[in-house]
């Protein structure tokens, strides 16, 4: 196995395995949407707490959009990690032109030009699970903030 090839497998790896780690933040922001949703249908709120949980619920949505992208590129990044480390002879480059051209096909790639290098395509990936910890993070302080604005506010 060529070192290019070797190198593209093993980024490829570790970046599947780091978006792995969107399925935990997804199952705890779910949780976190069950506790706002359950409050408002179920709890009589003042207006600034049913402020704070839609702001919640806003950004647990934005939150599963992510994770969704996250697993996707999982899939793909784990998909291409198998693949190079498993053929004695791979050319990593041809499947990410492939890949763009299947993209195109199904009509999610929008801009035409040179593919991008697989570098590019792991910055891309992380920058998703970054927003999607921070729809989380935006999503907890929220719920804390409720809470705290229903303590306050009952005192």
């Amino acid at each position: 196995m060529a070192p290019e090839q070797r190198d593209a497998a093993a980024l490829a790896a570790l970046t599947a395995a780091l978006l792995a780690q969107g399925r935990p933040l997804d199952l705890v922001s779910l949780a976190l949407l069950v506790l706002g949703l359950a409050t408002l249908l179920l709890a009589v709120v003042d207006p600034g707490t049913q402020a704070l949980l839609a702001i919640s619920l806003a950004a647990a949505l934005a939150q599963h959009y992510h994770a969704f992208r996250c697993a996707l590129d999982q899939a793909v990044f784990s998909h291409w990690a198998t693949g190079w480390s498993g053929q004695p002879v791979a050319d990593p480059q041809a499947d990410l032109d492939a890949f763009d051209q299947a993209l195109s096909a199904v009509g999610q790639r929008t801009t035409e030009g040179p593919p991008r290098p697989l570098p590019e395509r792991v910055r891309g990936a992380l920058r998703l699970l970054r927003r999607q910890t921070l729809a989380l993070g935006v999503q907890f302080a929220a719920i804390v903030a409720a809470i705290l604005w229903r303590l306050i506010g009952a005192a």
